[in-house]
């Protein structure tokens, strides 16, 4: 266990850290969205909705990620910082949403 008297050493890397693992994240998202698109032909426009509201997720997740983290690391280590529970409840809800489309989509065929 870290001594909590010494000073930390991360100048701020914790932060950029957590910001590309969202980015990560985004790009995962729009990737499995893009997986629909191979049922467009025996489903229709429902999988394009499908991709493209998945597609807005992962973008809004992106950015808005980005610009809290960017705000996040400069008061950074600071005590009392909000989690990012909105970002987790939007990611949670849109994946099992991804997954119930999956689902319909794949039993469906």
């Amino acid at each position: 266990m870290p001594d909590p008297t010494t000073p930390r050493t991360d100048g701020g890397l914790q932060p950029e850290r957590t910001s590309l693992a969202w980015q990560r994240t985004a790009i995962s998202f729009v990737a499995a969205s893009l997986l629909f698109l191979r049922w467009t032909t025996q489903h229709g426009p429902v999988v394009g909705v499908v991709v493209a509201l998945a597609a807005a997720v992962a973008t809004w997740l992106f950015f808005h990620t980005r610009t809290r983290l960017r705000r996040i690391g400069r008061l950074f280590p600071a005590p009392g910082l909000e989690p990012a529970t909105t970002e987790v409840l939007v990611v949670c809800a849109a994946t099992a949403t991804l997954a119930v489309a999956a689902l319909w989509v794949t039993l469906a065929t």
